[in-house]
């Protein structure tokens, strides 16, 4: 979930019909999808960037892209509407990459276009303002390689600002779909990269999501077969006043959580070992739509998705979520979180204490 799309009209263009996907039989599937063809030594990879509005950041991506070290990659950029000088930075690049313009109508269309018209064994999506870092193709594809099986991999990252600075590193978690589920996280990030024989199964992007799109399209993805994660930084996530996690938040945001959470624990086809963890990935899910909510919406919906997180595990918030606490409690409490907040500090100063006069009787007794 890194950029949302942008509001489309027109022709909508999609791989498959607006929230279908194609019939998933992970039991029979995954063995096939993890031999993709080969052609040679170095698989085609096929890079496709949306981009609206993204003028001043494009062509810094644009060029991480075409000086990457794999010798085999087809690139193709689509301008999705843009009003601003977008198309010209593409064109810059003319006989270097595959482009197209076309009407907005929005990231998850225009990424499902870019998986119609992709050639390569080898995919990967990487948005307008998230620059690789050099070896990123090479280093991913070289473990697919390796291990014919995996469907997808995953790099560790970098956060940057709107200037390219690094304001963190970023080291994401080893693979494991229960737990992607369970703490509703898409582990797959910037720089990840699927073989092609995972989109024709799935079909693409489900076009009515519009903030959570990448995200359902991985757990679907995981159903098929085995993701890996390569610890090493080769790619970038931007943060700046124009991205999605900084500018879309809101509502709609919140509600696609709760839809995607849905219909992903309502299939029929879960294994064992996910339908266990079904209330968790509903509560992390539901945390997360109060999150993203924003400070705009009304506080009662952000209300009510933090107490379906508290309600669908419990136990969980005295645990492992228990650093979640400090987020949820005080929009559920309002003016009541303060005084109980110091109440709690002042029982564990005089705890502290009276651990320590024990501990101190203890050793004077001796």
């Amino acid at each position: 979930m890194v950029n949302p799309e942008q509001p489309g009209h027109g022709n909508a263009l999609s791989v498959f019909p607006a929230g279908t996907s194609a019939p998933i039989n992970i039991q029979d599937q995954a063995q096939d999808l993890g031999k993709a063809p080969d052609t040679g030594k170095f698989p085609l990879v096929s890079i496709i960037t949306p981009a609206y509005n993204r003028a001043s950041l494009l062509d810094e991506t644009i060029q991480s892209v075409l000086s990457q070290d794999y010798p085999k990659v087809e690139y193709i950029v689509f301008d999705d509407g843009s009003t601003d000088e977008t198309l010209s930075v593409i064109k810059k690049y003319e006989g270097r990459l595959r482009w197209e313009t076309h009407d907005n109508i929005g990231e998850t269309r225009t990424v499902n276009k870019g998986f119609s018209l992709a050639q390569g064994d080898i995919i990967g999506v990487v948005n307008s303002d998230d620059p690789l870092l050099p070896g990123a193709i090479s280093t991913m594809v070289a473990r697919m390689r390796a291990e014919p099986d995996l469907l997808v991999v995953y790099p560790d990252w970098q956060m940057i600002d709107a200037e390219g600075a690094v304001i963190q590193q970023i080291a994401t978690s080893d693979y494991s779909y229960v737990d992607m589920l369970r703490w509703f996280h898409c582990m797959p990030g910037p720089g990840a990269l699927f073989r092609r024989a995972v989109v024709e199964q799935l079909g693409g992007r489900t076009p009515k999501y519009r903030y959570v799109a990448d995200f359902e399209f991985w757990l679907r993805a995981g159903l098929l077969g085995p993701f890996a994660r390569v610890p090493q930084a080769l790619a970038t996530f931007r943060t700046h006043p124009g991205s999605a996690t900084t500018s879309q938040r809101g509502a709609a945001m919140a509600e696609e959580y709760a839809q995607l959470v849905e219909e992903i624990c309502s299939r029929p086809d879960l294994p064992a070992a996910v339908q266990k963890i079904r209330r968790e990935a509903y509560s992390s899910a539901y945390y997360y739509a109060g999150y993203v909510c924003g400070d705009n919406a009304p506080a009662v919906l952000k209300k009510k998705y933090y107490l379906l997180a508290l309600c669908y595990a419990p136990s969980k918030y005295l645990t492992e979520h228990r650093h979640r606490l400090a987020t949820l409690l005080p929009p559920l409490l309002g003016r009541l979180y303060t005084p109980l907040r110091t109440f709690n500090k002042l029982a564990a100063t005089l705890r502290g204490h009276a651990i320590r006069e024990r501990q101190r009787g203890i050793v004077r007794s001796k």
